[in-house]
């Protein structure tokens, strides 16, 4: 089947324009490369000091210990203050963790339990300084006193 001339005119514009269009196209890629090599530095070329300052610390939850207090999932993730917490009460442990993970004051923590501030603070001190038995929060070293 031979085909019409305005198809072959068509074809023939086609054809001496894609050449053109190709090539204007790949100088505007070449600009816009040459655009963005002034602005990138290859990771390879930045010293290991700015790697450093700009890298990032991914934090994963089977890396933290996870307390249940309330309504609150409170994630620690110092291994050593996690079973330090665990060794208190749940009633001292609950009080340390929304005062000091949660920034509750002690008037907060008393109204969502129901108990008196002072029990709150004495439950705090109290778990800050050593339970009875001899055991401390900071894992056998004895706290630094304080006076609230």
């Amino acid at each position: 089947m031979r085909i019409s001339s305005f198809e072959h005119i068509v074809r023939l514009q086609f054809n001496s324009l894609m050449p053109i269009i190709i090539k204007n196209k790949l100088k505007s890629r070449y600009r816009q490369l040459a655009r963005r090599s002034k602005l990138e530095v290859l990771f390879c070329e930045i010293a290991e000091t700015k790697q450093v300052e700009r890298g990032t610390n991914d934090t994963y939850f089977y890396d933290c210990v996870s307390f249940k207090v309330l309504h609150f999932t409170i994630y620690v993730s110092d291994e050593t203050l996690g079973t330090a917490l665990h060794r208190l009460s749940e009633k001292q442990r609950s009080a340390i963790l929304l005062r000091y993970f949660q920034g509750m004051n002690d008037r907060e923590i008393s109204e969502l339990y129901h108990v008196s501030r002072s029990a709150i603070f004495s439950r705090i001190k109290y778990s800050l300084q050593g339970t009875t038995q001899g055991r401390y929060l900071t894992g056998g070293v004895p706290p630094v006193r304080f006076s609230m």
